[in-house]
């Protein structure tokens, strides 16, 4: 009888379980190639998040800048625009605050433009702003916008 069982245990795989151990390897080798895939793809969402994110920084800042009478730089991370044909007489300031960019009034009232900011730096030459923007991920963006001439 022992030696019955030994027989038994020596016998090895069958074609069938052979087949059905081959099955749930390609199963879990799918679902984990489904996984990678499923994972790239999220990331690639993160990456393009990010540069709409700039692009509509871009566009507002844009906006503001054409509908501005003039436009100051007062250092390398602050920018004043001054709107015409405003009753109010308002300033929009942009500026960088702990890790954003952000747009203030002098007539009150804050706005997050450019979330995750890492360093932001402006240069002025003239009329010209070259803008610099390192995000909290490392990537360097650049743009450059004219700014109006100052009437004064």
């Amino acid at each position: 009888m022992y030696m019955k069982r030994a027989r038994i245990n020596e016998a090895g795989f069958t074609l069938l379980e052979s087949l059905f151990q081959l099955t749930v390897f390609g199963l879990f080798a799918s679902i984990s190639l489904l996984i990678l895939i499923r994972v790239n793809d999220i990331q690639q969402i993160h990456k393009m998040k990010d540069e709409v994110n700039w692009e509509f920084f871009v566009y507002d800042l844009h906006q503001y800048n054409m509908n501005s009478a003039s436009g100051r730089l007062y250092n390398s991370s602050t920018l004043q625009l001054e709107m015409q044909n405003d009753p109010n007489d308002r300033l929009f300031v942009f500026d960088k605050s702990e890790l954003h960019l952000r747009k203030r009034s002098n007539k009150g009232g804050n706005e997050i433009l450019l979330p995750f900011v890492d360093k932001w730096h402006l240069e002025g030459d003239g009329n010209n702003l070259n803008m610099k923007v390192v995000m909290q991920d490392g990537t360097e963006r650049e743009r450059s916008l004219v700014l109006p001439l100052d009437p004064k």
